[in-house]
């Protein structure tokens, strides 16, 4: 098979997710829920930890009573440094990874990787603390991308797929470094992100290759939300007793 040329490939994406709304509207989520904890007195810079279990951050003996709480913990920042660098991220990577899988599907990464994120976590961080933040998400979403270079790189053109392998891994790197060196960073949800999101993007189609995306898309989609469920319940089980 003869790698495409980059421009027809870029353009090929380009007509294939002409529009990315699902980055722009998951962006918009963060923030109005940022600016309504603003709205009811929360600190913009450090908001007191009683307030992010208020809205439902992830917590082990909470989180066990309340599950919902393991997507309400996504879309919650502990202060406005930590909104902005991690949509600054997504608005970097989500936007690729739209157009790489679509719309639907690269919701579907986001979710399944928040929600492995945040299980992941309620094994190390949010087994005795609080944890937030939509990174476990950010980071499926980058793992999705490093999925397709590094099993799929045949479909793309050698320099991009080159030049976006280097970057993702010097990206993953770096920031799991930095996880291991900052306590307050959670590399359980990164890494339990990191992971779900490459997984399903193996799994799913294409976007990009429409004759697959045609024919296989739901079945792939399905197949993938299928595995996520069983896995999910399978982690939910394992979990630690909740602390006192």
């Amino acid at each position: 098979m003869t790698p495409p040329d980059t421009e027809d490939f870029a353009n090929r994406l380009v007509r294939a997710t002409p529009r990315t709304w699902a980055t722009r509207a998951v962006i918009s989520v963060n923030v109005l829920v940022w600016l309504a904890m603003l709205a009811t007195g929360a600190s913009p810079v450090s908001p007191d930890v009683q307030v992010l279990i208020d809205w439902g951050a992830n917590l082990l003996p909470l989180t066990v009573e309340q599950p919902w709480r393991l997507l309400t913990a996504t879309m919650l920042h502990a202060g406005l440094i930590h909104l902005g660098f991690n949509m600054w991220v997504l608005w970097d990577a989500g936007r690729i990874a739209e157009r790489f899988y679509g719309s639907l599907q690269f919701l579907l990464i986001y979710l399944i990787s928040g929600l492995f994120g945040s299980l992941a976590s309620l094994f190390f961080a949010a087994r005795t603390g609080v944890s937030v933040g939509a990174s476990g998400a950010i980071f499926g979403v980058v793992g999705a991308l490093l999925a397709v270079v590094l099993t799929k790189h045949s479909k793309l053109p050698p320099a991009l797929a080159a030049g976006m392998r280097s970057s993702m891994l010097m990206f993953i790197g770096y920031s799991l470094v930095m996880g291991f060196i900052a306590r307050f960073i959670d590399n359980a949800a990164h890494i339990g992100g990191l992971v779900s999101g490459f997984a399903a993007a193996v799994i799913l189609a294409e976007r990009f290759d429409w004759e697959e995306y045609r024919r296989s898309a739901i079945p792939r989609a399905m197949t993938a939300i299928g595995i996520a469920m069983v896995a999910a319940f399978a982690i939910w089980r394992l979990l630690p007793a909740p602390g006192v």
